[in-house]
């Protein structure tokens, strides 16, 4: 019964529970008060946050007495609604891109301008690009709101990938008119259209299936390398570390998993459980796409193409 169920099913229907758990249960309850300490009346001790996982927090707080459990729940939606998003605007405008363009990326001058950029890592070009517009000085605030912050990093992710992508699709895409039965199609007089539509796209769509899957585990990992520059989908919130500001904390606004794994890395030699239940969370995110990616691969390869 284990060996029917299909890998690709299982995971479109996990992320869509955990987006749907994500935006219905932030909506029915409100989010807990953080705690500041609690007293035992019985053992007549003074508790003070960070708590462990228990009954009244099962993940758990942070050293502010925020609820993990919560922050985890309400952040999943950030994290795999915007990752998802991205990789979909990505492909499409490849895919028109890689298709119209075709010729264009052959040309050796585009060719290696394009190839030259693949040694040029997206986290360092985002992070030029979007530093000087999110991050602002301390007791100020950021000159962006929620919505504003939220479409900026979503034109640069798109942006920076379009290029790379809509090169390989125009490869991807070149390869298949090189078979024999589309150059017979050429010689009975069928028009660039004609071929593109009956020949190419049947066997370009299975593996743009599979290039998402990629893409949308490539746009997971690029969200994990800005949050270590403190670059957090939907903007960052900086207070003083200490009383004389000796140092800046860095807060994500929206709870996404990978700026709660940069905001609780310091906590792996005091506190592990504060920063290895978003770690986890997210590297289950990573398996399963990777797993789904996988299954899509193995099908596809399974099926002759003519």
């Amino acid at each position: 019964m284990l060996r029917k169920i299909n890998a690709f099913s299982l995971g479109t229907v996990l992320l869509t529970t955990i987006i749907i758990i994500s935006i219905v249960v932030p909506t029915l309850m409100p989010e807990p008060s953080a705690e500041k300490f609690r007293y035992n009346f019985n053992q007549r001790s003074l508790d003070i946050p960070p708590f462990s996982p228990s009954a009244d927090n099962w993940f758990g707080t942070d050293r502010n007495g925020k609820d993990l459990f919560y922050a985890i729940v309400d952040g999943a939606k950030y994290t795999v609604f915007f990752a998802l998003v991205i990789t979909l605007l990505r492909m499409l405008l490849s895919f028109i891109g890689g298709l119209i363009f075709k010729r264009l990326f052959k040309n050796n001058w585009v060719s290696g301008l394009l190839q030259g950029f693949h040694y040029v890592p997206q986290s360092l070009i985002i992070l030029l690009v979007l530093s000087p517009l999110l991050f602002y000085e301390l007791r100020t605030q950021s000159v962006l709101n929620f919505t504003e912050t939220l479409v900026i990093q979503l034109v640069v992710l798109v942006a920076v990938g379009i290029f790379p992508l809509a090169k390989i699709i125009a490869e991807i895409a070149d390869s298949l008119t090189q078979n024999d039965y589309v150059t017979c199609a050429k010689h009975m007089g069928s028009s660039s259209l004609q071929i593109t539509k009956r020949h190419v796209l049947p066997h370009l769509w299975p593996r743009l299936f599979v290039l998402a899957g990629r893409q949308f585990s490539q746009v997971l990992t690029l969200m994990l390398h800005l949050a270590i520059y403190h670059l957090f989908i939907g903007g960052v919130k900086i207070t003083s570390g200490q009383e004389h500001d000796q140092f800046n904390n860095y807060s994500t606004v929206s709870n996404e998993w990978t700026g709660l794994i940069s905001m609780y890395h310091r906590e792996l030699m005091l506190e592990p459980f504060i920063v290895m239940i978003p770690v986890v969370a997210y590297t289950l995110l990573i398996l399963c796409v990777n797993i789904m990616t996988k299954s899509l691969e193995k099908r596809f390869d399974q099926q002759t193409i003519y």
